[in-house]
């Protein structure tokens, strides 16, 4: 899934995947719940810096937007360089 990304966008977009995959796991979700993988594509290539920055990638509404924007952030700052 990663292999058609920039090899820092392929790190940063295994790292968001790991980060679902905990919060899933906390909400007893299967991980396509909380985001599915072109979702977490599109946030590893924009690299979005703050929560507004999230408007408009598919798959992230207002509720979604709500529940995980600030966590989105947050890893992509923690990938960042």
């Amino acid at each position: 899934a990663a292999a058609d990304l920039e090899p820092r966008d392929a790190e940063l977009f295994e790292a968001l995947r790991a980060w679902r995959a905990s919060e899933a796991r906390e909400q007893g979700v299967p991980a396509y719940i909380v985001f599915g993988d072109a979702t977490l594509r599109a946030v590893a290539v924009r690299r979005p810096a703050a929560i507004g920055e999230l408007d408009g990638i598919s798959g992230i509404g207002a509720k979604k937007l709500d529940a995980y924007g600030e966590a989105l952030v947050r890893v992509v700052a923690e990938h960042a360089g």
